[in-house]
């Protein structure tokens, strides 16, 4: 299939196809490190601050990413990838997404609850 797609210039072959290295490019030029936003994940919206916008090649990856600071424990990383530290959090408070799928904009922060707990 893939010398199929590569004759006949299909999918990434044809002539038009976007430049790898530049996807998400437009969107990532709408977000500054330290935005507060809204990030579309598996789970649903979360919320959290940007904190690293750019390519990742020492990961293998190709494109723009976006790297977010959530309010809340449900990322999958502290901010390294392929062994790269891109930004700094705690463990499961970082997340890698493509750029398109981060809002930035005025959202508060979420609370845990968690501090409300320490008093009882």
């Amino acid at each position: 299939m893939l010398r199929y797609k590569q004759v006949n210039k299909l999918g990434r072959f044809a002539d038009d196809a976007p430049d790898p290295n530049e996807i998400g490019a437009d969107a990532a030029s709408a977000l500054r490190v330290g935005d507060r936003c809204e990030v579309q994940t598996e789970s649903g919206m979360q919320r959290g601050s940007v904190a690293f916008v750019g390519k990742m090649p020492q990961t293998g990856q190709t494109g723009w990413w976006a790297g977010v600071r959530l309010d809340l424990p449900l990322g999958r990383n502290n901010g390294s990838a392929g062994g790269k530290q891109f930004f700094s959090c705690p463990d499961k408070y970082g997340i890698f997404v493509r750029p398109d799928r981060v809002t930035a904009g005025d959202f508060p922060e979420i609370d845990d609850g968690l501090d409300d707990l320490e008093e009882l």
